[in-house]
């Protein structure tokens, strides 16, 4: 995949605050057990909220970008289908939104918008002509309408 030029940890005020009910979901999304129904756009959010809890958001976008290809592939048949730059996007939004010492809970009550079907959140950022390109599925490009929140510089090293 290309790179994305961004390197930078995630918030270092971030505690990792998942619980074992997380880790086990992770567990199951990584190796391919989670059931196509439990695969929302939620879970996708979950899965990042996770990976950017316990790690560099780096790392953390490498797992997840890893992860979502795998269970497209081998779960749901449909590899062809993941789009780099929403998946960039969205990990780089939840980083920003993400506070110290918040569970899984409290975050997804306080991100409604990152998870309305009606309003796609992305769409406030990305024309609809760039964001459903085939440049945008296949590599990161940067938004045409509002700048996408880059990751946290810290020293969580």
């Amino acid at each position: 995949m290309p790179e994305i030029g961004y390197s930078a940890p995630a918030n270092a005020a971030v505690v990792d605050s998942a619980s074992v009910a997380d880790r086990a979901f992770l567990d199951r999304f990584e190796r391919c057990e989670l059931p196509a129904s439990e695969w929302t756009h939620l879970a996708h959010i979950r899965v990042a909220w996770i990976c950017l809890g316990s790690m560099r958001a780096d790392e953390a976008l490498q797992r997840i970008r890893e992860g979502i290809l795998r269970y497209n592939t081998e779960v749901l048949r449909r590899r062809h289908k993941y789009h780099e730059t929403v998946t960039v996007a969205f990990v780089r939004i939840v980083a920003a939104r993400m506070c110290a010492g918040e569970n899984w809970v409290g975050f997804s009550r306080r991100v409604d918008d990152l998870l309305d079907a009606e309003s796609p959140v992305l769409l406030r950022y990305y024309s609809e002509s760039r964001l459903f390109s085939e440049t945008a599925r296949t590599q990161f490009v940067e938004p045409d309408l509002l700048k996408i929140p880059e990751f946290r510089a810290t020293d969580r090293d």
